[in-house]
């Protein structure tokens, strides 16, 4: 009897252990489901709120035809801005500057090619290419039999930019002007000077050829 009694409690305990573990999992569930819920919750809201931002852009782009042509006119400047730059409004490259000076002096606009070259050693006196531009100055100068004017032009490529790799050539063509304004001495002198202090140079081969004919 008294074995009885003991199976049937433990099989009253083992139901209840069951049934506990029945509803540990079903409490689980039950707060996933309710987190679910929360997220789809709020995944609708966030819907909502697109849905009306879309609908506010949408009623933008409507009226953006209204605005159109008054967005449009200043793209008439367009034309504006590459014909500054065509015409020497060239500040942020001074490669462009220079090669503009270049070309003109190439097709024989002397005066305009002088007045590029000065404007860029202005403004880029700095460069490596200063003394070629100072250099060009005199060869404009040169090209119109103006020897006073060349030398002079010459003659600064070394007093302003004395480690320049145009000093050379600027040294030989300011003798050239000398001799040009029948100064055959100081032409001479200068030849000679220039083969001294840049013996590797083309200019001093130049340089050496025309001492023999002096």
């Amino acid at each position: 009897m008294r074995f009885g009694k003991l199976f049937f409690l433990l099989v009253f305990l083992a139901v209840l252990t069951a049934c506990s573990a029945m509803v540990g999992p079903q409490d689980d569930l039950a707060r996933k489901v309710d987190y679910m819920r929360s997220d789809v919750e709020k995944l609708t809201a966030q819907q909502k709120e697109l849905a009306e931002q879309v609908k506010q852009l949408a009623d933008a782009l409507a009226k953006a035809p209204t605005q159109a042509p008054q967005e449009q006119a200043p793209q008439a400047t367009t034309p504006q801005v590459v014909s500054r730059a065509e015409s020497g409004d060239l500040a942020g490259d001074p490669s462009l500057l220079y090669k503009r000076a270049y070309d003109l002096l190439a097709a024989g606009k002397v005066k305009e090619s002088q007045d590029a070259f000065s404007e860029f050693i202005r403004r880029f006196p700095q460069s490596d290419l200063a003394d070629n531009a100072q250099y060009w100055i005199g060869e404009g100068f040169y090209t119109q039999k103006d020897f006073k004017d060349a030398r002079d032009a010459f003659k600064a490529v070394a007093d302003h930019f004395p480690f320049g790799n145009k000093v050379p050539d600027a040294i030989y063509k300011e003798a050239l002007c000398d001799g040009e304004m029948g100064d055959k001495a100081l032409e001479k002198k200068r030849l000679q000077e220039l083969c001294e202090q840049y013996p590797y140079s083309e200019a001093a081969a130049l340089a050496k050829d025309l001492l023999k004919k002096l």
